[in-house]
């Protein structure tokens, strides 16, 4: 056994033992194992397999990154013009570890990666069992593991088919799985979607999810717990609807045309629209009908589109819905109902500007839209602008008291990545740049401005500006202030006024706008 093995397996067995600066040496010191042999990998395996399965949190976090560094030497292999070999007795104890550490372990969900990483005909058998037997604790790994099954062909379907299958009764798994049959399908890997065979059971699963939508539709919940409950029930159901619905259109059987009529009744519009357009490859009008008019709503408008191509149906839609503002809108409306942004569309959308810019980043003129976007609650409204075009984007700060060219601005600011702009945090300067905060404050106080706390100074193709929070004529604000010139936004009043961050993007974005558009 290598120095380097041993002294991985001790920092194993202590990290939690260890301070944080000790813990980041023993983290930096396993980087060795993307260049280790596949002997070493055997050994920690091994190792992995003589110890108890049950591991503290720590442990956990460690392990995943032995892991990580595990499939990152495969990817390099596999990128190399002479690719390592790969010994099965490797996969049969990278099998033994899956079997033997508990499914919720972070851990475990890297080590299978790595079978889709290899994706030899063994590898993709085991794996399948191992998905089947004990699927991953944590949803979030699901689509990471599932990955490389669609981004390669270089695989054997029959690995997978039909036993995968089996992983349909796995709420976790179901919706992979019939993303990657139809996948395979609509890319001609396979002959026949591989779910053909189990139309009635994909039915039966459709109407099973409909009728639980529907009851939280009818009757949603009221308290805390339960409201959180019900909303990931929502995200997990339509998710696997919207994958049965597109595998039920793929398979082509039309004894599955009630269950969608039934998916048609919801509210939910995404799914809505999943379920007429699979209606209507089926042969179904009314699944064309019902996809004209969901035209009309932004945030499945480009998908509707995609669809209507598809069919050869676009020519029915109305031409509002089709032009680039249309499409512009539902690009916004899109990324706002997005998890990571607002969680939900919203109540309304409306142009507030247009035009054509040279963008930082494009050869030809860009369409820039602005739009005001509302979100209207019980007690209270929410609004704010965003951009659709070059980019789609909003900032958390309220953008509606600015003129439209201070708003490409700041979007423009926020977009640029350029190695010599950047910034650097007040906390983090050197002495140098201290000395040039302390320059631009006394320019600063001699412009009227007091009260000044510097957070941050930046970096523009050469020159140096001071971003602060100060006051100006009695009145708190944010100023950006250069050798030339200050730049100042006062708070008027908004719970969400514009901070140092935002108010450096339009001090970027007014140069960069100003440069390209002369």
């Amino acid at each position: 056994m290598s120095e380097e093995l041993v002294e991985l397996l001790t920092d194993l067995d202590r990290i939690a033992e260890l301070g944080v600066s000790e813990r980041e040496a023993a983290i930096r010191r396993t980087d060795w194992i993307r260049r280790a042999t596949e002997d070493d990998v055997a050994s920690i395996l091994q190792a992995i397999l003589s110890r108890p399965p049950e591991l503290d949190k720590l442990q956990d976090l460690f392990l995943s990154v032995i892991f990580r560094h595990v499939l990152a030497r495969q990817r390099d292999a596999a990128d190399a013009a002479a690719p390592l070999p790969l010994d099965a007795g490797l996969l049969e104890q990278a099998a033994a570890v899956c079997r033997h550490v508990p499914a919720q372990m972070k851990a475990r969900s890297y080590l299978l990666c790595w079978f889709t990483a290899v994706r030899t005909p063994q590898a993709l058998t085991m794996w399948t069992e191992l998905m089947i037997a004990d699927p991953p604790a944590d949803a979030d790994f699901v689509a990471a593991i599932f990955g490389p099954l669609f981004q390669h062909r270089d695989y054997a379907p029959a690995a997978l088919f039909p036993l995968l299958l089996d992983g349909l009764k796995h709420v976790s798994l179901a919706a992979a799985i019939l993303d990657l049959s139809n996948f395979m399908t609509r890319e001609g890997i396979v002959p026949k979607h591989p779910a053909a065979e189990r139309v009635q059971e994909i039915s039966l699963l459709l109407a099973g999810l409909v009728g639980r939508l529907s009851q939280i539709e009818t009757t949603p919940p009221a308290e805390g717990a339960d409201i959180e409950s019900a909303s990931r029930q929502v995200k997990e159901g339509v998710s696997l609807a919207v994958s049965l619905c597109d595998a039920l259109a793929l398979i082509g059987d039309k004894s599955a045309v009630g269950k969608l009529y039934q998916a048609l009744e919801l509210s939910h519009r995404r799914l809505r629209a999943e379920a007429a357009a699979a209606l209507a490859k089926l042969g179904e009008a009314t699944g064309e009908q019902v996809l004209i008019q969901l035209a009309e709503e932004p945030v499945i408008r480009l998908r509707v589109l995609a669809y209507a191509e598809e069919l050869g149906i676009l020519d029915r839609i109305e031409a509002e819905y089709k032009t680039e503002q249309a499409k512009a809108e539902a690009d916004l409306v899109l990324w706002l109902a997005q998890p990571a942004q607002m969680g939900l569309p919203p109540s309304r959308c409306e142009l507030v500007d247009s035009r054509q810019l040279a963008w930082p980043g494009y050869d030809d003129l860009v369409e820039c839209f602005l739009f005001r976007f509302v979100y209207a609650f019980k007690d209270a409204e929410f609004s704010d602008i965003g951009i659709a075009g070059p980019l789609t984007h909003a900032f958390a700060a309220d953008l509606a008291d600015l003129p439209p060219d201070d708003i490409y601005a700041a979007f423009a600011g926020w977009h640029v990545e350029h190695e010599d702009i950047y910034e650097v945090p007040a906390e983090s300067l050197s002495d140098a740049q201290r000395i040039d905060v302390v320059r631009l404050e006394r320019r600063l106080r001699d412009a009227g401005y007091d009260a000044i706390v510097p957070a941050a100074l930046g970096f523009f193709l050469g020159d140096k500006a001071l971003v602060a929070t100060a006051m100006y004529q009695g009145m708190p604000g944010v100023v950006v202030a250069d050798q030339l010139q200050c730049a100042w936004w006062p708070h008027r009043g908004s719970p969400r006024p514009v901070d140092p961050d935002v108010a450096y993007c339009i001090y970027k974005g007014r140069k960069l706008l100003r440069a390209f558009n002369e």
